[in-house]
């Protein structure tokens, strides 16, 4: 059961997460920057890459730490199974 609280804990950190990373450029326009980053406005270039390569590398990270939670979820499983409990 252990690993299931993990689970869910996992998902609503990452959706958390995932939400404040694509969504960056209303923290911007809440609170203007002005400045240049590569020949752009600081204001719109980095929500973008935030947007776009920030949210790539988290469910890039995602997939790899829930795909670890998941194995654990199964060896509990198994472990119950062989204990005799029942599995729900």
């Amino acid at each position: 059961m252990d690993a299931y609280k993990k689970e869910v804990w996992f998902t609503i950190i990452m959706s958390i997460i995932l939400v404040i990373s694509g969504h960056l450029g209303v923290f911007f326009s809440l609170f203007p920057v002005h400045g240049y980053l590569f020949g752009f406005p600081i204001m719109y270039i980095v929500p973008i890459l935030v947007g776009w390569f920030g949210v790539l590398g988290l469910t890039i990270i995602s997939g790899k730490i829930g795909n670890h939670i998941d194995e654990a979820i199964e060896k509990e499983n198994q472990e119950n199974n062989k204990s005799g409990e029942e599995v729900i």
